[in-house]
This record gives C-alpha cells, structure tokens and sequence, in this order.
C-alpha cells in the first residue's frame, strides 16, 4: 500500500492538470445552450471539447510515459513505482474523454446515467483487483501495485466505452440545424471555466501533498516524537478527514446537477428560481452537516473504534466536527458560483483557503497546547472566511439572498430534538445491547425524530429534496 499511496497524489495532480473542471464546464455550456433550445450548438461544443481533451490528454500522457523513468525517481524517490507510472499514463486520456461525456449528461439533466457507470466502472476495477493480485502476489509489492494500477485503466476504459455508447443512443436527432457558435468561441467558453478550475483542483492536490510534509515535522517542534506525530497525522487524514468528508457524496452529487440547474436559470436571469435553488441546496447542506456532525460528536470513539480500531482518535474527530457544517456549506457555495460564472472567483477563494490552512499548520500545530488540534482551528477558520467572502460575492453580484431563518435557525432547532432523543435512547440501551448496535439503533431513531421535525416545520418538502438531488426534474 505504501507505493500506492506514494504514488495516488502525482496521479490526481495529473488528473486535474488534463481534466480538472472539464466536466463542470462542458454541463455548464449545454445547460446554457439547452436552456435556448440550441442542440446543434450543444453537439458542436461536445465534438471540440473531445477534441481537444483528446489531444491534449494524449501529448500529457506521452509525456508522462516517456518520463517515466525521471517521476519514479526523482520526483516520487522509489524505482519501483516506474511500471505503476507507465501503466496509468493511458488513464488520464479515458478520464479526460469521459469528462466531456459526463458533462453532457449533467448539463441535460440525465445524471443517473454517469451515476450508473461509475458504479459498473468500480465493480470492474474490483473484479480486474482482485484477479491481478492474486496472480501478481507472488512477484512482490512492485507488481502488486502496478496491477492496481491496471484495474483502474482498465475501470476507466470501460467507463468512457459505456459513455460513449450511451451518448450515441441518447443523442437528439436535430430537426432544424440552428446557427452554431464558432470554433474558437466555443473553445474560449471552455478554457475560461476549466483553467481556473484546474487550477483549483492542482492547488487543492498540492496542498494535500503539503499536508503530508508539513504535519508531522511541526508537530515534532511542539514535542511530540516523530513515531508519534507520524501515528497522528494518520489519525487525522486516513480516520477523522475521511469520515468528515463521508456526507460529502451526497453534497457532491447535489453540487454535480447544481451547476448546470443554476447555469439554466441564469441564462434568463430567473432570479426566483435561482433564489429557491440556493436556499434549498443551503438547507440542505445544514440538514446534512447537523446529522453528520451529532453522530461525530455524540459517538466520536465508538465510530474510530469500529470503524478504525482506533477509539483514541475519537477526540480528534470530535472536535474536527465543529466546523463540518460549514464545510458542507462552502462546497456547495463554489458549486453555486460555478454555475454563475464566477470560476475565477472560485479559484481566489480556493488560493485563500489554501494560504489559510498552511498558515495554521506552520503556526498553531507547533504550539505545544494545540498541537494537531491546530489543524482543527485552520480547518474552521478557513472555511468560515471563504464562505463570507462567496456569500459577499453573491450578494455584491446578484439579487439571491440567503434565508437565514430556513438554510440555518430551522435546521438548527430541528437537531436539538435528534440530539436529545439520541442522547435519551443511547444511555437506556446501554444497559441491553453493546455499543454497536447501541449507536446504530439510536441514530437511525434520532433520524426519523429529525427528519419528522424538518418536514412538520416545513423546512424543507419532499419533492424540493428531489429537485435538488436531481431526481425530478428542476423547475425551468
């Protein structure tokens, strides 16, 4: 696993260098021409996205390819790692490819067609896992990993095979030809969002490469030995960050169908329907970050116990739960600006919350009494900062406003209920079941309770819930 790890963080800088943001753009563009009714346009702007992602996912790929030799060991410092560098080379071209593809899905609202593939794609990647490793066991971690390796070329390739068969039976045989834009003003229309959303997807990699070099070294100057800053710095980004990021599946799915929603509307600036879409997807970002963040703070060791046999990371998780909610908040505020065109203001605010984060790692977690908790304090501080600056955005922008009293005091006052319950239930089944079920039960009881409250109260209805996630389709 160690090569692997070694080598996932080049992959993905690899990944949003050649494709970083292309998807988000390419929905964006045919929401935006679908919203005109232009599907000449729509299929013209697909064909030269492909071709240029195309070409340019291939010439990064030789590259890669042919320095193989140079990555291996001077950038990643491990000679074995050369075969694992070589063989995903071809990914970054399937990956590129089904971008543009998957794009055209979001942006004309078919979302459970990728949502279907990608599932298809990681049960082949499995299945080609498990036979690789067990045939490639024997020939040492070098082979093993290159055949993980493998697998996801392999999950990748039969992904963008899927689309495209997909694309051409679900492409719309075009009646009347309508007056198309240029080549070149549609591939300006695509660069202007995928560079400064590349580049936040790079810097966002970066700075988890950073993470993994500057932790553990400032926790050793506050004290700490390196074994133990190394163990705690493993607490933190392979136990509590990927729990607190869980929820975000459903956060990302919302934030993947939000993009080419809002992008539709503001092609007519309906600003009453892009007011009721900002406010749903902030509720529900609230409704998620409350369940999410009770179930961290209430059952912190019993989940880092099960999940992790780690119970004495639960005090790290429970305090990297505080500011979850706006985490939650924050991703769906960039999902928001996307849609608005507003990518260079999104990468701004992905620079500030970057430069935020390493300043709180260089200066709080050598502080003897803060140590990794440090991070925790960054965490919030930089989210809270860069949800302010896109909410003043928004507001200095547009006429949409945030109502307060919906996306936050009705989810807030809708938890106390599900914390109390989960409180009540938990301390009188302790008594008759362990720990485990004790937990799960309690939750799932403390649910119903929140979820009973968030619809009596009308914060938010079923069929908004729908709309949002992209299972109905969003009023026009």
């Amino acid at each position: 696993m160690g090569i692997y790890q070694l080598i996932m963080p080049l992959y993905m800088l690899f990944i949003q260098l050649v494709s970083g943001g292309l998807s988000t753009s390419i929905s964006k563009l045919v929401a935006e021409n679908k919203a005109k009714h232009n599907y000449s346009n729509i299929y013209k702007t697909i064909k030269i996205a492909a071709l240029i992602s195309g070409l340019w996912s291939i010439t990064f790929s030789c590259l890669i390819a042919f320095n193989a030799d140079f990555l291996a060991n001077s950038i990643l410092n491990d000679e074995r790692t050369f075969y694992s560098v070589i063989i995903f080379s071809p990914a970054i071209i399937f990956i590129a490819l089904a971008a543009v593809l998957k794009g055209y899905f979001y942006g004309t609202e078919q979302v459970k067609i990728p949502a279907l593939i990608d599932i298809a794609e990681k049960l082949i990647r499995l299945v080609v896992l498990i036979i690789t490793t067990n045939y490639l066991i024997d020939y040492g971690i070098e082979s093993v990993c290159a055949g993980a390796m493998t697998a996801m070329v392999t999950g990748e390739l039969l992904s963008l095979f899927l689309l495209y068969i997909t694309y051409r039976r679900k492409k719309i045989i075009i009646a009347t030809a309508m007056r198309t834009d240029s080549a070149m003003f549609i591939i300006s229309n695509i660069l202007k969002i995928v560079i400064p959303l590349s580049m936040s997807g790079a810097v966002n990699t970066i700075l988890d490469m950073l993470d993994a070099a500057l932790i553990p070294d400032q926790l050793i100057k506050a004290g700490f030995t390196r074994q133990l800053s190394l163990s705690l710095y493993g607490q933190l980004a392979g136990m509590v960050l990927p729990l607190i990021y869980f929820p975000m599946i459903i956060i990302g799915s919302l934030s993947i169908t939000l993009i080419p929603s809002v992008a539709f509307s503001f092609t007519y600036k309906n600003w009453a329907v892009l007011n009721k879409k900002y406010n749903d997807s902030l509720t529900i970002a609230s409704i998620i970050g409350l369940a999410a963040t009770i179930a961290f703070m209430l059952f912190p060791k019993e989940l880092c116990s099960v999940l992790f046999n780690c119970p004495q990371a639960g005090k790290l998780l429970f305090w990297s739960s505080v500011p979850c909610v706006l985490e939650y908040w924050l991703f769906v505020l960039m999902a928001i600006m996307n849609g608005l065109g507003f990518q260079r203001k999104v990468l701004e605010s992905t620079i500030l919350n970057i430069m935020i984060m390493v300043a709180s790692i260089i200066f709080l977690i050598p502080m003897p009494k803060l140590n990794i908790y440090g991070y925790t304090i960054g965490f919030g501080i930089s989210s809270a900062s860069v949800i302010l600056r896109c909410l003043w955005i928004i507001n200095k922008n547009t006429p949409i406003r945030v109502n307060i009293k919906r996306c936050i005091l009705k989810p807030v006052l809708c938890s106390i209920p599900m914390l109390a319950f989960i409180s009540l239930a938990n301390s009188h089944l302790t008594s008759y079941t362990n720990f485990r079920y004790n937990m799960i039960l309690s939750y799932i009881l403390g649910s119903v309770i929140y979820a009973i409250m968030l619809l009596a109260t009308g914060t938010i209805k079923p069929n908004q819930l729908l709309s949002v996630i992209g299972l109905k389709k969003p009023d026009a």
